[in-house]
Order: structure tokens, then C-alpha cells, then sequence
């Protein structure tokens, strides 16, 4: 299995009830491969991971979706995967990650502790191993929600109504 297929499967179950961009589908890729290492004792797929700036990276994953900027990602670039431990890990993923923006995930890819921190050098692209990755933090305990960008904004929308509608269009 390929990184894209795992992103073209977020994108298939989810893509309808989040905004997917390149940068918040590298990061639940990454959080799949974590989760998948942690509760499968196996990696979802065989891409290497990359320590870039913003956090992990599947190369593949960046150039498939590159095309889209920074925008929503809205259609996916091939195959969806149809397997029972990849529809269980890619839920588990969106159901911890899934309502944070793509700055949380950053954010939340560079903490103590991490994979990404401890493998970042800045010019380089260093690989995440799958060793890095269960000998970190990362994915041990479920990220929390209150706090982040993605809250802020949810506690905006239900104080003031159709405030982000009445951006978007103004």
C-alpha cells in the first residue's frame, strides 16, 4: 500500500465533512501510520516519511495533491483502498484528528517528544523510521481538542452564526 491510497481514502470517507488540504492530509496520513504502528505493530504503508518545516511529509502524498496550493483538496488522485484495516485505522485517525485544522496538526506533529522533532534538521529531509515513530510520543495518548484553532473557531460559529459564511462572502 501506498501513502496516496491511505490519503485518497481520508479523502473518499471524509472529504465531504472537513476541509482536506495538502497540508492537513500529510499530517493524517503520518497520524495513520502512527496509529497503525501502534495498534496493528505494522506500517499502513511502505512510503518513507519525511521531517520537513511543517511537520511529517509523504513525498508522494505532497506532489499527488501539490496542484491544489493551499486550497480544500476536493477529488482524489486515484485508487481508494478497499481493506479492513486500513477503513479502521483511517477512522480511528479522522475520529482523533480529523475535527483539527491543518495548523493544529502542525502544531500538534512538533510536540515534545515527537517523532518529527526529534528527526528534524532544517535543510534536510530526514526520515521519519517507523522506529522513531514508536519510540515517541506521538500517538500514545488522544490529542485534546480544546485548546486549538479548530475550537476557537467552532466555539465562534455557535456565539455568532453564519460569521465564516458571512466572511467568505463578504
Amino acid at each position: 500500500m501506498l501513502s496516496v491510497d491511505i490519503a485518497n481514502k481520508f479523502i473518499s470517507d471524509f472529504g465531504d465533512k472537513a476541509v482536506l488540504s495538502n497540508l492537513s492530509l500529510n499530517k493524517l496520513v503520518y497520524f495513520a501510520q502512527v496509529e497503525s504502528l501502534r495498534s496493528l505493530g505494522r506500517p499502513l504503508f511502505e512510503d518513507k516519511i519525511e521531517a520537513w518545516e511543517y511537520g511529517p511529509v509523504e513525498p508522494s502524498v505532497y506532489h499527488a495533491f501539490k496542484r491544489y496550493g493551499s486550497g480544500r483538496v476536493t477529488k482524489s488522485s486515484g485508487p481508494v483502498p478497499d481493506d479492513e484495516d486500513v477503513d479502521m485505522v483511517v477512522s480511528r485517525t479522522f475520529g482523533k484528528y480529523g475535527r483539527m485544522t491543518a495548523f493544529d496538526l502542525v502544531a500538534l506533529s512538533h510536540g515534545d517528544g515527537g517523532a518529527w522533532k526529534a528527526t528534524y534538521v532544517p535543510g534536510r529531509d530526514a526520515e521519519i523510521t517507523p522506529e522513531a515513530i514508536l519510540s515517541s510520543s506521538d500517538g500514545r495518548v488522544t490529542p485534546e481538542f480544546s485548546g486549538t484553532l479548530a475550537s476557537g473557531m467552532e466555539e465562534v460559529d455557535r456565539r455568532i452564526p453564519n460569521t465564516f459564511r458571512l466572511l467568505r462572502n463578504a
